[in-house]
C-alpha cells in the first residue's frame, strides 16, 4: 500500500521557501523575457525570435562568470549575501535553498539552526520555547524581501564617524558611541589609532600648559605675601615675671 505524506510530516517553513523561491525565479525569467522583447542594450548578448546572441570581443568569446551568491535579509533587517550552490555540470544553483531553511529562537536569540525546536532551549530546558510544541518563537532567519522581516530594527543613527571621508556619517550615523568606535577599530584601524594616538598627545599639551600656569600662580602668591618680622610674633604660653 502506498504511504501518503500527512500533514504533520509537512514542514510549513520549507513551503513557504519553495514558493518565495519559485516566485523569485519566475519574476527574474519575466523580466529576462521583457528585456528581449524590448531589444534594448545588446552588448552583453540576449535573444532576438529563436537566435541567441553570444557577445565578443576580438574574434573571442566573453565569457560572464556565474553568480556565487543571492541577496537575503536577516529577521531583524540585516542585510546578508547567502552563498550559492551548483550542479558540477554549472547549469543550476540551489537558491541557496539550505540557507533559507534556517531558523532564529525568539526565546535564547539563537539563530542558523535548522529543524522545527530549537536544540539550546532544549538542552537548557526552556518552557518558553524547547519544552511545547508551540512555533510562535521560531522563525526563520533569512528572508527574500526585505518587506518580509519581521522584526526590522533601525540601524543609524545621529552619532558621525570619526574619519570625514567615511560614509557613516549624517543619516548613516551610529546609535551608540560605543558602535562607533567599534566600527572604528575594524573598518579604520590606522586611521583611528593615529586619531587616539593625536587626541592623546593634544590632552598632554593641554596638561602640560595647565600646569605652568598652576606653578606660576603659585611663584606669584608666593612672592606678594609680606614677611612678618619676628619681634611682631605673639609670644605663646604664660608672661614671665
Amino acid at each position: 500500500m502506498t504511504k501518503v505524506l500527512v500533514e504533520a510530516d509537512i514542514d510549513p517553513t520549507a513551503e513557504i521557501v519553495d514558493q518565495e523561491m519559485t516566485a523569485a525565479e519566475t519574476d527574474e525569467a519575466n523580466a529576462q523575457f521583457e528585456r528581449n522583447e524590448n531589444l534594448g542594450d545588446l552588448s552583453d548578448g540576449g535573444i532576438i525570435g529563436g537566435a541567441k546572441l553570444t557577445p565578443m570581443a576580438g574574434g573571442k568569446k566573453l565569457l560572464k562568470g556565474r553568480p556565487a551568491a543571492r541577496r537575503a535579509w536577516m529577521w531583524n533587517g540585516t542585510e546578508s549575501l547567502l552563498p550559492l550552490a551548483w550542479n558540477p555540470e554549472g547549469t543550476r544553483h540551489d537558491g541557496a535553498r539550505k540557507y533559507l531553511l534556517k531558523r532564529h529562537c525568539l526565546c535564547c536569540r539563537t539563530g542558523g539552526f535548522t529543524g522545527e525546536r530549537c536544540l539550546h532551549c532544549i538542552r537548557s530546558r526552556c518552557v518558553g520555547c524547547g519544552a511545547s510544541t508551540d512555533r510562535s518563537k521560531i522563525i526563520r532567519c533569512f528572508y527574500l524581501r526585505k518587506e518580509d522581516v519581521p522584526f526590522p530594527e533601525r540601524f543609524y543613527g545621529s552619532i558621525d564617524c570619526f574619519l570625514s571621508v567615511c560614509v557613516r556619517r549624517g543619516s548613516m550615523g551610529f546609535k551608540t558611541e560605543p558602535d562607533m568606535r567599534l566600527h572604528a577599530r575594524s573598518r579604520h584601524r590606522m586611521e583611528y589609532q593615529a586619531y587616539i594616538e593625536s587626541t592623546q598627545a593634544a590632552k598632554q599639551d593641554e596638561i602640560g600648559i595647565l600646569r605652568q600656569q598652576v606653578n606660576a600662580l603659585l611663584l606669584n602668591s608666593q612672592a606678594t605675601v609680606t614677611p612678618v618680622p619676628d619681634g611682631g610674633r605673639r609670644a605663646r604660653g604664660r608672661p614671665r615675671k
